[in-house]
């Protein structure tokens, strides 16, 4: 009897472990496309994708242009007036600019104060691939949204703004061109915004605007939301951007919407219709739709709050509550292990040094295991089982240890203290992120007290703990970040934590196996990296990246074959490393705004490069100003300007200020990439110091690599695909002013 309750508690939590999982991995069936008109069918959505992903489309390609009339042509038929706002943008959070091309529509509702919800998808795309979910998928999403909102008869109460933004991938240019400039931004009320940022999964609502406890409860109409309010806490402090962040100037609520599972094919030729997961498009479309209708139909502007704590739970769905309540939780599980350490004082003590050091053991195992991994390994599910069973066996063999000095119910009560001074440090210093541990806490402490009905207790501690806990760190670790570095270790400490907190029905799982038990759970985590080991290669599934580089000094002769970073892979390795490297000269360096050039010497290919015109150099007030006209040659993508030698004071594109006060980060000189180049070209202001002169390095980036004499490229082989910019030609000059 008792080996049959034993069986049943450990497959008791290895099901609530596995529903945790799938809910946050697992996303809804695609709607058919004879579902009612008023439905968001991803089936209808996909063949929009279809259309906009079947080729690369960046900014200042003939694709792109494809891509904007088609969006255009799909509004016109909705019986909506399409615009489109052309014009330089100029990024504020980084050193990017360009020519864009936005294109809004807007759904009139039925209230005429002018408030309206406005819902973003960028449409442009990387240079590497066709852009299926990046974010041919947001832009999908709202033309099916917009569509299933003209089907209904009722009209919405609030005006609908669709902005498909361009220059996203550029740096968030086409938002930062709406907010700077055009009129309607005025009129928003609220903000929606969707990306992705792989193939699959569902769409996670992962940020939001201030004071988000008002949008959070919104949410909820969503119906099958997945949210928490510890991704929005942890974003907020990432050095991370999508269009929202250009439009968080305005202060407005506002929810952002990703999903992120097949982070491998993120940026490369493999985001492609084939392995974009309709499920994601409906989940992202279901949410989009069920939000502009609330929006839309409930008062505007929306009434001010603080942020608020919220996750969501099976069948329960969306918890939220105001972020003021963290601490006082956190202090009534204070109350609760206090009382139970006032009850159970033997071996308490020993119990918190044995969960101390099962956490610093198994965050060691996560740091030293999860370096071996590189390229798909990263992201592995045997991998993350691998080193989830080598932290299970690492505190079951702290917890056998600590048993010889201590009680099971001592242990506990220490482990409860571990978890009380993490729900309260975090419910202090990071609201919205406690609420991982103080619930368990809540739970698990409230069991321990109970004289009778204990067991119930620890099942309802058992619930809560891993439906909140399980999902949030295989979507952390094993879908976001991978198992390496943070992700890694993450995942070995939260693993630890759990374990101790559900020790009661563990031990009981365990018998007088402990020993045993950490033996068999080591093996099986050995035994899973060693078949990872073995069987986890790149694949066309699993590809590397690669992206080369033909750049060539117009000022010169001199031309190199290489790449801009690391050379990840044999192939990319194979090509660049033929011959002969030699040093590699200086002017490499001013290519891009980041990433070292690694490669070699080949013979030069002329191509047409940049141009720097003098228009006027001025003296006013001890400032030089020198005012430049920039042209590109036709086929060009991106070009880099880079003004070296002196301080620049300040810069202007085209008459408009460059503002550098929200930058992710500064660099010594004077740095801007300027996409999609006009053939009139640009006209660049730089104030400097009197008496100052400036090296001024042009580089101008066009896809594709030119025929090279002596250098062959063999074909990529399947596992290897290009990434971001693909491969890519680069002219570089400079002129002294």
């Amino acid at each position: 009897m008792l080996l049959l309750k034993r069986i049943g508690v450990a497959l008791g939590l290895l099901v609530l472990c596995a529903i945790s999982i799938l809910r946050v991995a697992r996303p809804p069936r695609a709607v058919s496309a004879t579902a009612s008109d008023t439905v968001f069918s991803a089936e209808r959505a996909i063949r929009h994708v279809e259309q906009i992903a079947q080729r690369p489309h960046p900014m200042g390609t003939a694709d792109h242009d494809r891509v904007r009339d088609y969006i255009v042509a799909q509004l016109s038929a909705l019986r909506l007036r399409p615009q489109i706002q052309q014009g330089t943008a100029i990024g504020t959070r980084y050193r990017q600019a360009g020519h864009v091309q936005n294109i809004l529509a807007r759904l009139p509702g039925s209230n005429l104060n002018g408030k309206a919800v406005l819902v973003m998808a960028h449409y442009d795309g990387v240079e590497a691939g066709p852009a299926a979910s990046d974010d041919g998928a947001g832009s999908a999403a709202l033309l099916e949204t917009l569509r299933a909102l003209r089907a209904s008869k009722r009209l919405l109460a609030h005006d609908v703004i669709a902005l498909f933004t361009d220059g996203e991938e550029a740096g968030l240019l086409g938002a930062a061109a709406f907010v700077r400039e055009n009129p309607w931004a005025k009129d928003v009320a609220v903000v929606l915004n969707f990306e992705a940022r792989g193939t699959s999964g569902r769409s996670f609502m992962f940020e939001t605007g201030p004071g988000n406890l008002d949008a959070a409860r919104a949410l909820r109409s969503a119906g099958d939301a997945t949210a928490g309010s510890v991704y929005a806490t942890i974003y907020r402090t990432l050095p991370n951007d999508t269009d929202l962040s250009e439009v968080a100037v305005l202060g407005l609520p506002a929810l952002n919407f990703a999903f992120a599972d097949g982070v491998e094919r993120y940026h490369t030729s493999h985001d492609d219709i084939a392995h974009l997961n309709p499920g994601s498009l409906q989940h992202h479309g279901s949410q989009m739709l069920a939000m502009v209708r609330t929006f839309g139909t409930e008062p505007l502007p929306r009434t001010r709050t603080g942020d608020g704590v919220f996750f969501d739970l099976p069948i329960i769905g969306l918890v939220v509550y105001p972020v003021g309540l963290e601490l006082p939780l956190a202090i009534i599980a204070l109350v609760l292990v206090g009382t139970l350490v006032a009850r159970d004082r033997k071996g308490v003590g020993t119990g918190v040094l044995a969960t101390l050091v099962a956490l610093i053991v198994s965050g060691g195992i996560g740091l030293i295991v999860g370096k071996m991994f590189v390229g798909p390994a990263v992201w592995s599910g045997l991998n993350a089982t691998g080193l989830l069973l080598l932290a299970l066996s690492a505190t079951a063999a702290c917890y056998a240890l600590a048993r010889q000095w201590s009680t099971p119910r001592g242990l506990h009560v220490g482990a409860l203290i571990m978890w009380l001074v993490l729900a309260l440090a975090l419910s202090a210093r990071a609201p919205g992120v406690g609420y991982l541990f103080t619930w368990p806490l809540l739970f698990a402490a409230g069991a321990a007290l109970l004289s009778r009905g204990r067991e119930i207790g620890q099942w309802a501690a058992a619930v809560v703990t891993l439906l909140l806990l399980v999902g949030f760190i295989y979507g952390v670790s094993v879908v976001m970040l991978g198992v390496v570095g943070t992700g890694a270790i993450a995942l070995c400490v939260v693993a630890s934590l759990v374990t101790l907190l559900l020790a009661p029905q563990l031990e009981l799982v365990a018998g007088d196996a402990r020993w045993s038990g950490a033996l068999w759970l080591a093996g099986a985590g050995v035994a899973c990296l060693v078949i990872s080991a073995l069987t986890v290669h790149p694949s066309a599934d699993h590809p590397l990246r690669s992206a080369l580089v033909y750049t060539e000094n117009a000022d010169s002769s001199d031309a190199w074959l290489g790449t801009l970073g690391s050379s990840t892979n044999a192939w990319t390795r194979d090509v660049i490393d033929q011959g002969t490297p030699g040093p590699i000269p200086a002017w490499t360096a001013r290519l891009s705004d980041g990433g070292r050039f690694t490669g070699r010497k080949v013979q030069r290919v002329p191509l047409g490069g940049p141009h720097a015109i003098l228009v006027r150099d001025t003296l006013v007030r001890g400032i030089r100003r020198v005012v430049l006209r920039v042209n590109a040659p036709a086929g060009t993508t991106g070009l880099v300007m880079r003004a070296r030698g002196v301080k620049v004071l300040a810069s202007s594109i085209d008459g408009r200020v460059v503002d550098t006060t929200r930058y992710r980060y500064h660099v010594r000189d004077w740095v801007m990439e300027y996409w999609a180049v006009p053939d009139t070209g640009a006209t660049v202001a730089l104030a400097i110091p009197a008496g100052g002169h400036i090296d001024f390095d042009l580089a101008a980036r066009r896809p594709g690599i030119p025929t090279v004499a002596g250098v062959t490229i063999p074909p990529r082989p399947r596992y290897v695909v290009p990434s971001q910019t693909g491969d890519v030609s680069i002219v570089y000059r400079q002129w002294h002013f």
